[in-house]
């Protein structure tokens, strides 16, 4: 049986959201095919990979999701989506929640709470802040090409939800009364909630009032949430000292297709290290056919270095990338780092995007999550042609060592990863 299933628009959403049901000990994947065998899961997290689709792709792929792996019995159901609202997502959520209502006999009543503050993601007024600036003002959303603000209940109401709004004031209050007030915008008509969330606690109020309520609420949200409805949930986080897997015995490839400066400030950092050598892409070899000769070249270095044992930070870079190209460059770096895996003992992936592409390209049709290194920086095994470890990473999410901690993990290293929480 299938007790929590989400449904998110790229993989290292998904992979953020169900590491929080591993560390609670569920067994539990991330799927990149629907068809993919759940081995037992009962936790599944879906990467529909709608991001970069149209409006109504994404809701074909959303639907399908539901319609194939939700059930009656099915206790939670997440609309995973990014913290900093990219994507299809309140298009998404209509369609998904039609779907969960042809299943339930009812509309589920939805609970919007994207904040992620472990990772500097808040929300207050029903306005998302980053870093404690307003998502709007932000170099991420302008990096993606948006325009507007991050104002939810604007955002749901243009997609024709009627909202109610619960602030910090009353979060504070206590999870049982935000239920009497949940409740009360049930009574009024509202399809969707939009919850204020400033910490931890914020969301863990969230969750509990929410879970309280009569009947099967959609929650939306980013890992945050997902992370609250876990501890408030029936199991309690199991934190293990040990991880599950062995030590890579082979070189580990590292790839940052993000164009966040987050993630290529950990790669200097990374690159730094003993043993590791850096590799710069260029965004002009991959887009351009006549650049088979450049490309040609990346591959014997990447080969040279594999098999002298060096562990290799690649990173697409050195000249400006369009947001609307990110797909097609995505699969033209798939098309060179996947053949190579068969090579590696481990990978490390930053943007979800291109993590997808790479794993894709090399037959794997999801991972079975282990834990995480730090919040936003979860780890599993492919499933699929391949078995070997996983770490994914969103671009933005880290500080300069992250990267370096990830390898540290993968070699078996153990002393600078106290934060490190694996599953038994």
């Amino acid at each position: 049986m299938i007790a929590t299933l989400i449904i998110a628009d790229d993989l290292t959403g998904a992979a953020d959201c169900a590491v929080s049901c591993a560390t609670a000990g569920a067994n539990t994947v991330v799927l990149l095919d629907l068809k993919a065998n759940l081995g037992g899961a009962t936790a599944v997290s879906v990467d529909v990979n709608s991001r970069a689709m149209t409006a109504q792709e994404a809701g074909t792929a959303v639907t399908g999701a539901v319609q194939h792996l939700y059930s009656k019995s099915t206790r939670i159901l997440y609309h995973k989506i990014d913290s900093t609202l990219r994507g299809n997502w309140p298009s998404e959520l209509a369609y998904i929640r039609q779907a969960a209502t042809n299943v339930l006999g009812h509309a589920p009543l939805v609970i919007v709470a994207p904040a992620f503050p472990g990772a500097g993601r808040t929300t207050i007024d029903g306005q998302v802040f980053v870093n404690g600036n307003p998502l709007g003002a932000t170099a991420l959303w302008k990096q993606a090409g948006l325009t507007g603000s991050g104002d939810l209940r604007a955002i749901l109401e243009d997609a024709a939800f009627r909202v109610g709004m619960v602030t910090l004031e009353q979060v504070a209050l206590g999870s049982e009364a935000l239920k009497t007030r949940l409740a009360k915008w049930v009574y009024a008509g509202c399809d969707v909630v939009v919850c204020d969330a400033q910490t931890q606690d914020d969301m863990l109020v969230v969750a509990a009032a929410s879970r309280m309520l009569p009947g099967k609420p959609l929650w939306v949200g980013s890992a945050g949430l997902m992370r609250a409805l876990v501890t408030t949930g029936e199991g309690e986080v199991v934190p293990s000292s040990a991880p599950t897997w062995a030590a890579a015995e082979g070189p580990i490839l590292v790839v940052v297709g993000s164009a966040s400066s987050v993630s290529h400030t950990q790669l200097d950092a990374l690159a730094e290290e003993q043993g590791v050598m850096s590799l710069t892409i260029l965004p002009s070899a991959l887009r351009e056919s006549s650049a088979l000769e450049q490309v040609q070249s990346y591959a014997r270095t990447l080969d040279a270095a594999l098999g002298s044992g060096l562990d290799v930070a690649v990173a697409m870079r050195g000249e400006e990338i369009n947001f609307q190209e990110g797909p097609q460059l995505a699969a033209a770096l798939a098309e060179l780092i996947a053949p190579r895996l068969f090579k590696v003992g481990g990978l490390i992936v930053t943007g979800g995007e291109t993590a997808r592409a790479i794993l894709d390209r090399a037959g794997i049709s999801g991972l079975r999550m282990q834990g995480e290194i730090e919040p936003g920086t979860p780890i599993g095994v492919s499933i699929g042609s391949i078995a070997i470890p996983v770490i994914t990473k969103a671009g933005a999410f880290g500080d300069r060592a992250t990267l370096k901690r990830c390898r540290a993990i993968l070699r078996g290293g153990r002393s600078d990863c106290s934060n490190l929480t694996m599953s038994e």
